[in-house]
């Protein structure tokens, strides 16, 4: 009986908390983003109303209170071409890509023909200063993504499912993209069934971003690794991001768990990464990863070699301490089990962590796999608080974001390669 009162406090706290607004405070390089603010929380009607909310100048709280649905709200595109990438060897399990305007993705593949919902293709421009929060266990938007670029700031997005993007296509849609924007906080958020990444940044500076208590579900009918395992999660391509990544549960991915590219800061800490039938991080050259205090279960490469790998410290129990000096704490040794190895023991990482990470709080190992499944992802944000519990923390910093140029010729030309 105790038990049953526990369990509907906890879910009338969900219920009641994200109908009032935002639950918690953002942590991390998104320290002081508050959204929409004071605004009062107030639900759109339909799908026009909120694309209305989300792309005016006013701050806003946009309570999600039940499913919007943008499939065959921008037509659908009928015997398009596509062509079947080498990745695809399993045929309608496989993923096949969209031709689209402006890329040469395809190149030389074969072409075909195919049908997908324009919705999803490209997001919606979301505007400064939003509060997006999902009511209970209601909000969800299906078939359309978010983008933040171009200079918008102070956005967070928490407790809502996204989810039917086109899952069949590559280049059918991202659920979440950042490109040219500051203090972002994506919390309790659920992403399934995309076409491609998850969420994703760049080419211009992220410059302080938390990605926390969210849940990365790789299962898909339509699989470019061909077994079932979604391979485009999360891609870290911004010049300039610093990103807090905490408490999130990555589970059925092949690939990109995440991919991190050029002069970016990637504090990935009390992750769970489960089932990965490919590589989990990738780290390119340019890149500082601190890695700690995360679980990899049944991971067949937790750490993906590159020809020009970043930099990269990943806690073992050997290391731990060589964080002291920098951060003024010990780091926590991440946990491996029936996993390959995870390598990166670069001190450097530590010795030129950037200011502004604050209020972070990596709990003991042995309590990430049960929080975080219990935690991560919608419906789920009474049940332990929205930053997590703790034993360690590191000082807080004042924030200093950095403003970035576009990428490269030649990131544009490897972003959309399988193999990077």
């Amino acid at each position: 009986m105790v038990l049953l009162r526990s369990v509907l406090a906890a879910a009338l706290l969900s219920a009641s908390a994200s109908a009032d607004g935002v639950v918690g405070s953002a942590f991390g390089f998104a320290s002081g983003t508050t959204g929409g603010g004071s605004a009062a929380a107030a639900a759109p009607a339909d799908i026009k109303e909120l694309k209305e909310w989300l792309t005016d100048s006013t701050p806003r709280v946009i309570l999600i209170d039940k499913e919007f649905n943008f499939i065959g709200s921008e037509d659908t595109c009928t015997d398009c071409e596509c062509c079947i990438p080498d990745s695809n060897t399993c045929g309608s399990k496989g993923q096949n890509a969209i031709k689209t305007d402006g890329s040469d993705w395809c190149g030389s593949y074969p072409t075909t023909k195919c049908t997908y919902d324009n919705a999803g293709i490209e997001g919606i421009n979301v505007a400064s200063d939003k509060s997006i929060v999902g009511v209970g266990s209601a909000g969800v938007i299906r078939g359309k993504g978010l983008r933040l670029v171009n200079g918008v700031t102070n956005i967070i997005i928490q407790n809502v499912h996204f989810t039917e993007l086109n899952p069949q296509y590559i280049w059918g849609g991202d659920a979440i993209t950042l490109d040219g924007t500051d203090k972002v906080w994506i919390d309790h958020v659920k992403v399934s069934k995309v076409g491609r990444q998850m969420i994703a940044t760049g080419y211009k500076s992220s410059g302080g971003v938390t990605i926390s208590n969210s849940e990365f579900d790789g299962q898909t009918s339509w699989s470019a690794s061909c077994d079932g395992h979604h391979y485009w999660t999360v891609l870290g391509y911004g010049k300039g991001d610093k990103v807090t990544f905490a408490n999130n549960y990555l589970h059925h991915t092949s690939g990109r768990s995440p991919k991190l590219e050029f002069n970016s800061h990637w504090h990935a800490y009390n992750n769970y990464w489960e089932n990965n039938s490919g590589h989990a991080f990738d780290v390119g050259e340019g890149v500082n990863a601190l890695i700690e205090g995360n679980v990899f279960s049944n991971v067949k490469t937790p750490m993906n070699p590159d020809s020009k790998p970043g930099l990269t410290f990943a806690a073992s129990s050997n290391d731990t301490s060589s964080c002291t000096s920098a951060l003024g704490r010990a780091c926590v040794a991440n946990k491996l089990t029936s996993s390959g190895t995870l390598s990166g023991s670069d001190e450097s990482v530590l010795s030129s962590w950037p200011k502004g990470e604050s209020g972070v709080k990596v709990m003991s190992i042995d309590n990430v796999p049960t929080y975080v499944k219990s935690n991560a992802g919608t419906g789920k944000i009474g049940n332990a608080g929205a930053s997590g519990s703790a034993s360690a923390s590191v000082p807080a910093a004042t924030s200093s974001a950095t403003p970035s140029a576009s990428a490269s010729a030649h990131a544009k030309r490897h972003i959309g390669k399988r193999h990077h």
